[in-house]
């Protein structure tokens, strides 16, 4: 009874559900772009002394950091109303995990 006390809770909308695709989406799509850059950078220049301060510094925590949120908001929007949640808690885990080791290799990459 409990879990389905706890999944009718936290239900959300179908309109709160899209809104949190878009933002699934644009969060995706940034972390895709940062990617991509820092992989552009990494083919042309033969030396980490060349790339650009974005490509140096935060290319890569920011991508980690938008992955974090991508993992992090997709149980909301897969979340049903008789489904065990197992799977989706471990996604909230790995959500924050991804965001703290995005600020951590921001941090990391000014101080080494």
């Amino acid at each position: 009874m409990s879990s389905l006390v706890y999944s009718t809770v936290f239900m959300l909308t179908d309109k709160q559900k899209k809104i949190f695709k878009l933002i699934i989406l644009l969060a995706a799509a940034i972390a895709l772009t940062c990617g991509a850059e820092y992989m552009i950078e990494f083919f042309m220049h033969s030396d980490k002394s060349e790339f650009s301060f974005f490509a140096s510094h935060l290319s890569l925590g920011l991508a980690l950091m938008f992955m974090g949120v991508v993992a992090f908001l997709l149980p909301f929007t897969t979340r049903t109303r008789f489904g065990d949640g197992k799977g989706d808690n471990m996604m909230l885990i790995v959500g924050i995990l991804l965001a703290l080791s995005g600020i951590i290799t921001i941090g990391l990459s000014f101080v080494l």
